[in-house]
């Protein structure tokens, strides 16, 4: 049986129904357990709810249990309250990890991000402390490395709104990313799951093709046949906005610095091609759109 953790959220909810899709028995963890309104969904799908909660490590050891593999997409991300990047992200990310550990899980699956974003920050941080104390441990351990999510960097949350024809462009908008969709990372967590590899791997993964953001603006006009009016960040206002003692707001700096900057992943179609991924373009997002 595969232990999800982050089940509720969206990237976790796609990971659990992706495992059973393939024939995995599936035990999702959630805080509340099944008795939460979010996990309605998975209620329903027949997976196995279990109450366990990353700020309670006591509670982690239990869930644990018995598990061949662990998959953790969890994070705090993006409201992170409670001072979330810290209890959630990284001590409660340690301690699972820990009692995956001491309960002998053979297998641990943790999303992280591109390794390529090193702006320092409080996500930062947490996902290279886990990766640092997961890849020489124990267990057989991947470190999925997305890029930058298309789903979300593309989204009206980031000022991307393709039905109103807007963009909002950090930079100088010419830096290329290696836009990844949400579908594909499900798909790569699916993948290595079913197929484990011989020591550690720490997978960087991106879509099939490098953009800078005037170009994926240039296909979302074409796509849609409007023109798009620009807003433009300058990154001077992203480094000031870094400089704040808030560790969210320092966050959401660090990782719009590295937009602007860019993220080209040289090794994402190999990748893609070792698990057996099918990658989604940009231009396949925007038809969404129509």
């Amino acid at each position: 049986m595969d232990l999800v953790v982050g089940a509720t959220g969206m990237l976790g909810k796609q990971i659990a129904l992706g495992l059973a899709k393939a024939g995995r028995k599936v035990r999702a963890m959630v805080r509340g357990g099944a008795a939460r309104v979010e996990a309605k969904d998975l209620v329903a799908a027949g997976f196995d709810l279990v109450d366990g909660d990353l700020t309670r490590p006591e509670t982690l050891a239990e869930v644990c249990a018995g598990m061949e593999t662990v998959i953790s997409g969890a994070t705090s991300m993006p409201h992170g309250r409670d001072d979330g990047l810290r209890r959630v992200d990284l001590e409660g990310g340690l301690a699972l990890i820990e009692a995956a550990e001491r309960a002998g899980v053979p297998h641990f699956v943790y999303v992280s991000y591109s390794w390529n974003l090193r702006e320092p920050s409080a996500l930062e941080t947490a996902k290279r402390s886990c990766e640092n104390r997961l890849l020489p441990g124990r267990m057989t351990a991947v470190v999925l490395r997305p890029s930058f999510f298309m789903e979300a960097w593309l989204s009206p949350a980031l000022g991307f709104d393709p039905r109103q024809g807007k963009a909002r462009i950090y930079g100088s908008g010419e830096g290329k990313i290696s836009y990844i969709s949400m579908r594909n990372v499900v798909d790569f967590a699916v993948a290595t799951t079913l197929k484990v590899e011989r020591g550690p791997v720490a997978l960087e993964m991106g879509g099939p093709e490098a953009l800078s953001q005037l170009e994926v603006v240039q296909i979302f006009e074409q796509t849609l046949g409007k023109s798009f009016t620009l807003e433009h960040v300058p990154v001077e206002a992203l480094r000031t906005q870094h400089a704040s003692a808030d560790p969210l707001q320092k966050t959401f700096a660090a990782l719009m610095i590295g937009y602007a900057r860019g993220d080209v992943i040289p090794e994402a179609h190999a990748n893609a091609e070792r698990f057996g991924v099918k990658l989604h373009s940009v231009a396949d997002y925007a038809r969404t759109f129509r």
